[in-house]
């Protein structure tokens, strides 16, 4: 176990080519129903390594929530940008979960885009924003995205199951969401609500989707949280 040391995951993520890498410990978690997701893909799942890499502000930047018919929107520009992007958390998570194979732990890469939805709900079989907080790399906005230290909430996520035991990353202690409500304000179809007491978040997944399957490509909320936080 020496060689997956904390040593080992900083070295690692260099050589990934991704900026963000955090691991959660489910011998440590506090979620009942992150284990549950996470043990019902991979049986002995120990562990959740989350890999980020930046979304560039030059690009969200772009983002509008919409446009004349024919015309030009610069915000399609996110498109290509998250497909680049993808693809290379996609192709890191396999060739990590590749180096836990090859030590005799069963490993289950989760790719940037593509895992399973419950269409009933719009919710994934296995949540990587609640992972990547439980990892330390961010807190949940109430926009429902991840918000970094580093980046704000322009990340992207992978994740890998691993049965190695890893440990975990540091907490995070502090909310990186200011609770200053622009990303509700702003967002075209009103999807973003005010949360309840105990929320951290409330969202309309419907609308929010009904909306971006118009041919948009949003990212409003995103945009708005990036230009408060700076």
């Amino acid at each position: 176990m020496a060689r997956f040391d904390g040593q080992f995951l900083q070295e690692i993520k260099g050589k990934l080519d991704v900026e963000l890498l955090g691991v959660a410990s489910l011998e440590k978690s506090h979620s009942e129903e992150l284990t549950e997701r996470a043990t019902a893909l991979l049986p002995g799942t120990k562990s959740v390594v989350v890999l980020g890499k930046e979304i560039f502000r030059e690009v969200v930047a772009l983002a509008g929530p919409s446009k004349g018919v024919g015309e030009a929107a610069y915000g399609d520009l996110l498109g290509p940008h998250d497909d680049y992007l993808n693809g290379r958390l996609t192709r890191a998570v396999h060739e990590l979960a590749s180096i836990f194979q090859r030590d005799g732990y069963g490993s289950l890469p989760l790719p940037a885009r593509g895992c399973p939805l419950d269409e009933r709900f719009i919710m994934a079989v296995f949540s990587y924003r609640h992972a990547a907080e439980m990892a330390g790399l961010g807190t949940i906005g109430r926009h429902s995205l991840l918000i970094t230290p580093e980046y704000g909430p322009r990340v992207r996520l992978a994740c890998v199951l691993t049965e190695a035991p890893l440990g975990g990353s540091s907490a995070v202690h502090e909310d990186y969401c200011t609770g200053c409500d622009v990303c509700i304000r702003e967002c075209p179809a009103y999807a973003i609500q005010v949360p309840g007491e105990s929320e951290a978040y409330s969202i309309n997944k419907h609308v929010c989707r009904a909306y971006r399957r118009a041919g948009l490509y949003c990212s409003v909320c995103m945009k708005a949280c990036d230009e408060v936080l700076g």
